[in-house]
């Protein structure tokens, strides 16, 4: 019995130590279900480091909203990020995003981690050199970059898991064909199938699974960050095997 009650006790610390304390390979892991994944559309560095590359992809709507997200992991360097689009028809006339090119943001909000308009979610692992709004004339660490137009665009250097912009895109006619689109940059000169640097976008009824929604989020959307879940779940599991051995000994 002794060694039946040590084995649920390993296991419980075992998820206990997962959830708190994830392993750096994990962090090369993203969330399921990326509609676009760099590493295999663009594999080779972005040369040179400061100019824009427009990319796109698409997703057919099955509810009138989405979560439409983009998410970053970039060792050891930073991308840049701009002029965001959905669309049915084009760009101009169509976008559905609310401050595609983080137009809505002020001086003041170059350095914050939130742009106006924008949600962010994380991998639980995710604590430290995660993205922030920079500016024309104040780059933060995106080098030469500056925007694709306009003032400002989104410069994220994530470092341990991946995190990511996203909107809940409304309004959607389900069948319909949507592209989603954005201009991007790199200043580290690597290749995009290193794996420790990559870029995704994602698109459906939820956010990816393993993401944790920071700060505030749009109307329905509950933080429930997985580290707590799994780290309840070893608890439980421990407290199950400590009340089955007080049972026994009565």
């Amino acid at each position: 019995m002794k060694f039946k009650l040590r084995a649920v006790i390993m296991c419980a610390l075992v998820a206990i130590t997962t959830a708190v304390v994830p392993s750096r390979a994990l962090a090369q892991n993203p969330p399921p279900g990326a509609i676009f994944d760099l590493s295999t559309v663009h594999p080779g560095a972005f040369s040179p480091d400061d100019v824009y590359t427009q990319f796109s992809t698409s997703f057919v709507a099955d509810s009138t909203s989405e979560y439409v997200s983009f998410a970053f992991r970039e060792v050891p360097a930073y991308f840049s990020f701009d002029d965001a689009c959905v669309t049915a028809t084009t760009c101009s006339s169509g976008n559905l995003l609310a401050s595609p090119g983080f137009e809505s943001s002020t001086p003041g909000n170059v350095g914050s981690n939130f742009p106006t308009d924008w949600f962010r979610w994380i991998q639980p692992i995710d604590t430290s050199a995660i993205g922030v709004v920079a500016g024309n004339g104040n780059p933060q660490s995106c080098g030469n970059s500056g925007p694709n137009s306009g003032s400002y665009f989104w410069c994220d250097g994530s470092v341990q898991g991946y995190d990511a912009l996203y909107q809940l895109v409304s309004g959607l006619n389900v069948g319909t064909t949507y592209t989603v689109s954005w201009y991007l940059t790199d200043n580290s000169g690597q290749s995009m199938n290193n794996p420790q640097i990559d870029m995704l976008a994602y698109a459906g009824d939820a956010l990816p699974d393993g993401s944790v929604p920071i700060g505030t989020t749009p109307t329905g959307v509950t933080p429930e960050p997985s580290t707590f879940v799994m780290l309840g779940t070893g608890m439980a599991g421990l407290v199950r095997a400590l009340r089955a051995r007080r049972s026994r000994q009565v």
